[in-house]
């Protein structure tokens, strides 16, 4: 990733579990398949919510209808040898999706529906802690270090 990051991210439930979508990235020197929350990178002159629409369906088909939720943001900051490199900014929101299943889009390789034990048990790459606290604990306000 280029320069700083600012994101907006689905918590899409079904029952009680929350859809994600997989790809492999490379954390500590190693090609890891990482579980993510379907969303991405807001676009120059995009708002957060057109940037959650755009996403959700990019990733997995799915519609989003009525108005996401607002949930929690995290800031965080990626270092290496001691600098920080890149800081982001991702904003969180609830998000009700029109009926059909989810398909892997372009941009993502799987989807899968996880139940939150089996989250907290998938969800390992540095910029997971708060998203794995905010499903325990709750919160509207994180901080988050990725160090290489």
């Amino acid at each position: 990733m280029d320069g700083d990051f600012l994101g907006a991210f689905a918590v899409i439930r079904r029952g009680s579990a929350i859809l994600f979508v997989g790809n492999d990235r490379t954390i500590g020197g190693a090609t890891v398949r990482t579980w993510d929350l379907p969303g991405g990178r807001v676009e120059a002159g995009e708002l957060l919510a057109e940037a959650l629409v755009r996403e959700v369906r990019e990733e997995t088909g799915l519609a989003v209808v009525g108005t996401p939720g607002f949930l929690f943001v995290q800031e965080g900051e990626r270092r290496s040898a001691g600098v920080r490199r890149w800081a982001w900014r991702s904003f969180f929101f609830a998000v009700e999706v029109a009926p059909g299943e989810p398909v892997a889009g372009h941009e993502v390789q799987a989807v899968r529906w996880l139940e939150p034990a089996q989250a907290d048990a998938e969800l390992r790459a540095p910029y997971h802690d708060s998203f794995r606290h905010w499903l325990v604990h709750g919160g509207r306000l994180f901080a988050s270090v990725w160090h290489d």
